[in-house]
């Protein structure tokens, strides 16, 4: 027991993967006095960072730029150097492929690179998404790989991340980790590092339990967002507001939590690590069929949106085809500049598809990619809005003017309920 509790002095932190779980990490361990070593393969990001630019909402350039001039954090594009750090932690993207697996390319390029370079006594950290068995069955082995025994000549541990970018109720320190082990030296290990760097850890027996509630975090937002959606459908089909449905229910003080419709589900957790899980349950051979069908609610919000847009038109004695539509915001959540798997992006594919001429206007992204195109944002003053037929609200970015929309507009579809208290005759909802 001894054994196990013995401290080990950290004073080396490197972090493999510089993106919204990596950088803040990587500045909030500079910040308490580490020196850190960051990785990140992508070199624009790299000069980015080293210019003194962030690209993270959560990290400042100040601090950035401080952490640099006072030499706590340098910045790189390979593994080289990682062999000098006490512990290595793994926040690369694990994101899904073309036809919607589970892509482990980017963690697994990551782990052998880490390998190459491994020396006795270095702790290894996974942060990024993994199904469960995944760090000990593919990880581990690709560390061993040079003859070092995990547990004993190098430890391993699994925490997984629970960023959400912009929250400003809840961030890296003052969100709890699940952290577990290979072995309980290489828990407590673990525990150690992020509790020196201020964050609150809660101990987890097993490597799959930690990858597991992962996905159970995840997952159960989105079977509840899919039933809310569900909903949505069903009470418009019998003219009943799902938003006044929901304030009615949101009364109750128990049993009840509040979840809000939507064009689907985006960004870089939910819709992915739904798919993890399902495609796990499934190659286990215990086909997750409750989340299987949420996850195809949600990623039909934008086929259903569309619809309704259409209809929408219909009544003003417009066709879909050849009508001007101007999105709203392209960004898969209010307030930040990430697109990955965001609905919105999939709405404009839909209604062009349907012969919309669709434009967007988003103050985060510039550019987006459609199926076979590329569009850029249009800007959003009185000229642009005047000659639409339909602007849709799919993102209520801070930075909108609701009054100067509502006016300026012919007709909103709001995907937000954000203009909830403005006369209802220009407006449809969800």
């Amino acid at each position: 027991m001894h054994e196990i509790s013995r401290r080990q002095d950290f004073t080396k932190i490197g972090v493999v993967g510089l993106g919204y779980v990596g950088l803040p990490l990587a500045i909030l361990a500079g910040i308490k006095g580490y020196d850190v070593l960051g990785i990140d393969l992508d070199k624009k990001k790299v000069a980015s960072l080293l210019s003194g630019n962030s690209y993270v909402s959560d990290v400042s350039d100040q601090d950035l730029q401080a952490l640099l001039c006072a030499g706590n954090i340098r910045i790189q594009s390979n593994y080289s150097e990682l062999q000098g750090c006490d512990v290595i932690v793994i926040c690369v993207p694990t994101p899904l492929t073309g036809d919607k697996n589970p892509d482990y390319s980017r963690l697994i390029s990551a782990v052998k690179g880490i390998a190459a370079v491994l020396r006795q006594g270095q702790l290894v950290i996974v942060e990024s998404t993994v199904a469960p068995g995944i760090t000990e069955s593919s990880v581990l082995p690709l560390l061993e790989a040079g003859g070092q025994k995990g547990g004993k000549d190098f430890f391993l541990a699994y925490s997984p991340e629970r960023i959400d970018p912009s929250n400003k109720s809840h961030g890296l320190q003052n969100t709890a980790k699940l952290v577990a082990g290979l072995t309980a030296r290489c828990q407590f290990l673990a525990q150690q590092m992020y509790e020196a760097l201020g964050i609150e850890v809660i101990p987890v027996r097993t490597l799959a339990i930690a990858e597991m509630a992962k996905l159970l975090e995840n997952t159960y937002r989105d079977l509840n967002i899919a039933f809310i959606n569900e909903m949505a459908q069903v009470c418009h089909a019998s003219s009943i507001n799902i938003w006044e449905v929901i304030d009615a229910a949101a009364t109750k003080p128990f049993g009840f939590q509040v979840f809000y419709p939507g064009p689907g589900v985006g960004g870089h957790c939910i819709p992915v690590d739904s798919i993890y899980y399902t495609f796990w349950a499934r190659t286990n051979g215990t086909p997750a069929k409750l989340a299987e069908h949420a996850r195809l609610v949600n990623a039909a919000m934008p086929h259903y949106v569309a619809g309704r847009i259409r209809k929408t038109l219909q009544s003003m004695g417009k066709a879909l085809s050849g009508s001007n539509i101007l999105v709203l915001g392209v960004t898969y959540k209010q307030d930040i500049d990430d697109i990955r798997e965001s609905p919105s992006v999939e709405l404009i594919n839909q209604l062009c598809k349907e012969g919309g001429v669709v434009s967007f206007h988003d103050p985060f992204v510039a550019e987006i990619s459609l199926n076979s195109s590329r569009l850029e944002r249009v800007p959003l003053d009185e000229q642009t809005v005047v000659r639409q037929d339909c602007v849709v609200l799919a993102v209520a970015h801070s930075a909108y003017n609701l009054s100067w929309l509502y006016d300026a507009s012919q007709v909103i579809f709001d995907l937000t309920n954000r203009m909830k208290k403005f006369p209802p005759e220009k407006i449809q909802k969800l």
